[in-house]
């Protein structure tokens, strides 16, 4: 990246909002499993030297996120429908105010996660869902 200008991720085809969310998403996930492999590809990927495309299907990836996506799978089905309605409502709401920062023009350095500092993002770690 050169600037403030925003490389969006090439799975999320433009969509600026998707794009962060889906680094932030990478960005807790990186704080989360331990294998320093998984942690270089996230970071490639958000640095923009990689696309996500190319490092989902790759060996270390999966074995990074597969028992994430096991324990939240789990947790998820534990929830009442309206404890995943609510889920729901909040994912929707953040999409919301992601493309209502794009639409008013914020800047790629006012909305972009940091890397190195996700906390200062919306952090899903403290789901029980995500642990």
């Amino acid at each position: 990246m050169q600037g403030d200008e925003e490389t969006t991720l090439d799975v999320a085809r433009g969509d600026v909002a998707l794009s962060r969310h889906l680094k932030n998403s990478l960005g807790v996930l990186r704080d989360k499993v331990d294998d320093p492999g998984f942690k270089r590809l996230v970071d490639e990927v958000l640095s923009g030297r990689r696309g996500l495309r190319d490092v989902i299907t790759s060996d270390v990836f999966a074995a990074g996120l597969d028992p994430l996506v096991r324990k939240g799978a789990q947790d998820y089905e534990k929830l009442s429908e309206e404890e995943r309605a609510e889920l729901a409502a909040t994912g929707e709401a953040q999409f919301a105010d992601l493309r209502a920062a794009e639409a008013a023009g914020a800047t790629a350095s006012e909305t972009r996660p940091s890397v190195r500092e996700p906390e200062e993002d919306e952090d899903f770690s403290q789901r029980d869902w995500l642990l």
